[in-house]
């Protein structure tokens, strides 16, 4: 299967965390994760829609400077997604600079914080000097654009981190080859087709359907059957910073369940268990397990200890051993 997506990491897979997304049925790109903003273009930025962060940790989220910078006369809105508290972090941020000459500024950041009470929102405007305004959050916010959605899980890091899930919306698509088969042209009546059938709409209503013959009337559920099919969702799914605890493995398998890509943190090699532990990352072993339990489809493994930066060929092979590495999306080699 073709994959929708364009996957970049900004930095090396020994640095910063950030991940940069396009989707090719989204207008807009995603950011997951904003540590050290890297291998991007100020244009790159502002076509930014939606950022998810994991955590707060420093490298998770010291970008976000550069991304106000750039984004200042942009005239965009940007969503923001975190843990709990993160209103008060993005609210630290923007009162680390002083304000007074930005009042016809058309730019917006929301801030939503998802935690286990519920989600709350903060909304911080150039024209009201990025004073904090609350909002109230519903699951409307969870519909990002072009109808795509998301859902997320927390994980324990010894502080709460945020697992996410980008789902594509449900797409139909038109086998051209059947439609020769069957006589049948291209016309309005493929948009109504699809229309019907996303609305779960297959019942014996007729519609009109231009043919080589002529207009001819089918039922919408037997032109279903012969010329509609129904391509797999590809979903993506970033996990990271998250304790090597059985909870967090149930966990983070669930999230990721049929995902088209996994996105997943490795950080420690096997025989630095106990170092995982401590450090609540996962290790090579764990983050394997999660992608192969997952059935996930693709994987991309980051988040290396910077230790291992040095000793990368053994660091690999313990990695990549027993993988199908025509599903491995090799993101880490970048630098």
């Amino acid at each position: 299967m073709k994959s929708n997506y364009i996957i970049r990491r900004l930095n090396s897979p020994f640095d910063d965390s950030g991940i940069f997304v396009r989707n090719v049925y989204m207008k807009k790109a995603l950011l997951f994760d904003c540590g050290r903003l890297g291998n991007i273009d100020n244009s790159e930025i502002n076509d930014i829609s939606h950022v998810f962060i994991s955590h707060t940790h420093i490298d998770h989220f010291s970008g976000f400077d550069r991304f106000l910078r750039t984004a200042l006369l942009s005239g965009n809105t940007i969503t923001f997604f975190g843990p709990e508290g993160f209103i008060n972090n993005v609210k630290g941020k923007l009162a680390s600079y002083t304000w007074n000459l930005i009042y016809d500024y058309d730019i917006t950041f929301k801030a939503i914080e998802l935690s286990f009470h519920g989600m709350k929102g903060a909304e911080f405007s150039a024209k009201n000097g990025f004073k904090e305004e609350h909002f109230t959050v519903t699951q409307n916010h969870l519909i990002l654009n072009d109808d795509f959605s998301l859902e997320y899980d927390f994980f324990d890091h010894g502080i709460i981190s945020v697992g996410y899930r980008v789902k594509e919306p449900k797409r139909i698509s038109i086998n051209k080859n059947k439609m020769e088969e069957y006589g049948l042209k291209n016309g309005p009546w493929i948009k109504l087709l699809k229309e019907a059938l996303l609305d779960n709409d297959s019942s014996n209503n007729m519609i009109n359907v231009d043919t080589y013959s002529g207009i001819k009337q089918y039922y919408l559920n037997e032109l279903a059957e012969k010329i509609a099919e129904y391509p797999k969702c590809q979903d993506i799914t970033y996990i990271t910073d998250i304790a090597p605890s059985f909870l967090n493995y149930q966990k983070a398998v669930k999230l990721a369940k049929n995902s088209h890509i996994l996105l997943i943190e490795s950080v420690f090699m096997n025989n630095d268990v106990i170092h995982a532990i401590e450090k609540n990352h996962l290790s090579i072993g764990v983050s394997k397990a999660v992608y192969k339990y997952s059935n996930s489809e693709y994987v991309s493994f980051g988040h290396f200890a910077p230790k291992y930066d040095r000793m990368r060929e053994i660091f690999f092979q313990e990695l990549y051993s027993d993988l199908d590495m025509e599903k491995i999306i090799k993101l880490e080699l970048n630098r």
